[in-house]
């Protein structure tokens, strides 16, 4: 009878995409901190690559779990802090279920949990994608129905709403109205040439309110829509669009845009999008030299922006 040992794949080597935020010895001081929080929990790490960690818990079922957000958390704290965040951070992701098995049954209490995350679309590629309860407001992007409760996020499942009886259209309006009693900060920034810029920051929801564009921003909407970002959760831009001046606010507003991207957590698209009459459109993007993109103008606005001039 012959014994064979496996040894668990750890690779500790920072993935190139998070080299601008830590250095290797940061991602590994990172790393320890990691692996110590899933020990406390008595759960085995039994794979660590390429920016992802893949434990077994104690009921002998595999989790796994991605540091693209916990990067920038770590980046933008002090390092006696970083045990903290760290653990903060799983403590979040790693949502009870026992109170939603309550709440699956009555919609009435559960409304006011409901919330919406927006995510670029490549989530829904994923396994666990498929099954999660979403939606499109901006192109490129998938809003997700959430369960918001005790500071935890659980991505709603189809199974999770099964005995609700709602169409997904009521479930996400709910889940919009409560995004909009969130906390929102608003800061307007006014440039040069009369362009405004509106620079929105949350903890979770900038983007999601944002989403809700007619019941939250109508009042600072431009006659020709708006420049929308949403480089991350947490942060949005919107420049009302009063002029024609739109690719120099395309030029205010595109390295914000990536710096939000590259370095906050929650990161969703560097993509740019038009507001009007109730919906987002894409600003056409071609690929240029160098990885840079041409941005184009939309050609309904560029028909308005036409329209203003004669």
């Amino acid at each position: 009878m012959f014994s064979f040992f496996k040894k668990n794949s750890i690779d500790k080597k920072i993935p190139k995409e998070y080299t601008h935020l830590l250095t290797q010895q940061q991602y590994n001081n990172m790393l320890d901190i990691v692996m110590a929080y899933f020990r406390d929990k008595g759960e085995e790490v039994i794979k660590l690559e390429d920016g992802y960690i893949t434990v077994r818990d104690e009921n002998e079922k595999e989790l796994k779990y991605g540091f693209d957000n916990l990067v920038r958390f770590v980046a933008g704290a002090e390092k006696n802090e970083w045990e903290s965040v760290i653990y903060s951070h799983f403590n979040k992701v790693n949502f009870d279920d026992s109170p939603l098995v309550y709440y699956r049954k009555d919609y009435e209490a559960a409304k006011p949990f409901l919330k919406m995350l927006v995510k670029d679309q490549l989530l829904l590629r994923q396994e666990f994608g498929k099954e999660l309860v979403w939606t499109s407001h901006f192109p490129g992007t998938c809003s997700l129905l959430v369960f918001d409760y005790d500071n935890q996020f659980r991505y709603l499942k189809q199974e999770d709403i099964a005995e609700w009886n709602q169409p997904n259209e009521v479930l996400f309006e709910q889940a919009l109205s409560n995004v909009g009693e969130e906390e929102i900060t608003v800061n307007k920034v006014e440039h040069e040439d009369g362009i405004d810029m509106f620079i929105l920051f949350s903890g979770d929801f900038s983007a999601s309110f944002v989403a809700d564009f007619d019941r939250n921003l109508s009042s600072i909407n431009g006659e020709l829509g708006s420049l929308v970002a949403i480089p991350t959760k947490g942060t949005a831009f919107v420049s009302p669009l009063n002029d024609k001046n739109v690719l120099k606010r395309i030029e205010l507003i595109s390295e914000p845009v990536i710096k939000f991207f590259n370095e906050d957590p929650g990161n969703i698209t560097t993509n740019l999008y038009w507001f009007y009459d109730g919906k987002f459109e894409q600003f056409p993007e071609t690929p240029a030299k160098d990885g840079y993109v041409s941005i184009s103008i939309p050609e309904e606005l560029q028909l308005l922006l036409n329209k203003e001039e004669e």
